[in-house]
């Protein structure tokens, strides 16, 4: 899998609250119930490149098109000290969620979302 790394480091990441897949039922009592889908959450991060020059951005593009957009899992080896311990993370990028956004002559702000593989 060290083909289809993905080791660009990040400006920032920013983590989003956690999704827990819980379904929760009423009873004719109005009581409620708790049912767990799975055992842990779903883990998502915003990844976000600063003033990124072109080269750098058709590269990201070309990742992300290269894994099918949401479809492929792959290996993210540039995790920042604060997420996950700075430890390597599997998952993939969340369908559509690629922008980017010109700063200035040549460079781009990027922002792509990545969901932890469980």
């Amino acid at each position: 899998m060290a083909a289809d790394d993905f080791s660009t480091a990040p400006s920032e990441v920013i983590e989003d609250a956690p999704i827990f897949n819980n379904i929760i039922t009423e009873t004719e009592s109005e009581k409620k119930e708790y049912l767990n889908l799975s055992t842990t959450s779903v883990r998502r991060y915003t990844i976000k490149f600063n003033a990124q020059t072109t080269t750098v951005k058709d590269a990201i593009l070309a990742h992300y098109n290269a894994r099918y957009g949401g479809y492929d899992s792959f290996a993210w080896t540039s995790v920042p000290a604060h997420v996950n311990s700075g430890s390597n993370l599997t998952g993939r990028w969340i369908d559509g969620s690629i922008k980017f956004t010109p700063v200035g002559y040549k460079l781009w702000n990027i922002s792509i979302r990545f969901e932890k593989a469980n």
